[in-house]
């Protein structure tokens, strides 16, 4: 009998080893479910976030106003421009980095001096039919005006 005792008390040991770890608690370091992918949850929507006196969001947002001066302008000078592919394009998001294969054409000097955001430390760049303004530093699209290159 005292032989089945020690293998008793094996066996329990293996149980304990095998499954103990799938019991244990997650330390306080390892964050919660989800690893911290996915959205975020909470926080003021982009239509809800506050604008300066020109009408501009903080962080190089485009006004009305710009978007007006910049569309008349490539109506007064046609770029010619070719159509981004769809996948580039559906890529092209605020707070999201430029996507590889888009080739930075900047936007012409005489525009980038009558747009305000385009002067103060932000890129302006022409992307198929869309304006980006782009946070250099960061490499992330701060604002996008669409359909405005001809």
């Amino acid at each position: 009998m005292r032989h089945w005792d020690g293998r008793a008390a094996l066996a329990l040991l293996a149980v304990l080893c095998i499954t103990g770890p799938a019991l244990a608690d997650k330390p306080d370091w390892a964050g919660g479910p989800g690893g911290g992918h996915g959205k975020p949850q909470g926080g003021p929507s982009y239509e809800s976030q506050g604008r300066d006196s020109k009408g501009r969001a903080s962080g190089g947002s485009v006004s009305r106003g710009e978007v007006t001066i910049i569309r008349d302008y490539f109506v007064a000078h046609p770029v010619g421009t070719t159509a981004l592919p769809p996948g580039i394009a559906k890529k092209l998001a605020r707070g999201q980095p430029l996507p590889p294969g888009i080739a930075k054409k900047m936007a012409p000097v005489d525009l980038r001096q009558r747009v305000p955001v385009c002067m103060s430390g932000w890129e302006c760049i022409l992307a198929g039919a869309d304006m980006l303004i782009l946070d250099a530093v960061h490499g992330t699209i701060a604002d996008i005006v669409r359909g405005v290159v001809r």
